[in-house]
């Protein structure tokens, strides 16, 4: 992926951040309203970008969790959005 949807960056990141844990593959899917192969795109994305981690839980079930680096963007990129485009839901 060349280009994502920086609202869909906002809303995955969004998404975690609130939940303020590690989520499922299939929890983040459907919250964010993307097909799943989309899904994997940006999940793809993000990780190689330092944005997201995949991390298995004690039950070694595969979860997905904000780096720092993850944090620092939602901070920078939702806030942003929210600041700019008043009235905006992620």
């Amino acid at each position: 992926m060349e280009r994502p949807d920086l609202y869909v960056l906002a809303r995955f990141l969004d998404i975690i951040y609130r939940t303020g844990s590690p989520m499922k593959r299939t929890n983040i899917q459907m919250l964010l309203g993307v097909n799943y192969p989309r899904f994997i795109e940006y999940l793809d994305w993000m990780v190689d970008h330092g944005l997201v981690l995949e991390v298995l839980d004690e039950e070694k079930t595969e979860r997905i969790t904000l780096t720092p680096k993850g944090i620092d963007a939602y901070h920078r990129l939702v806030d942003w959005i929210k600041e700019t485009i008043e009235g905006v839901k992620l």
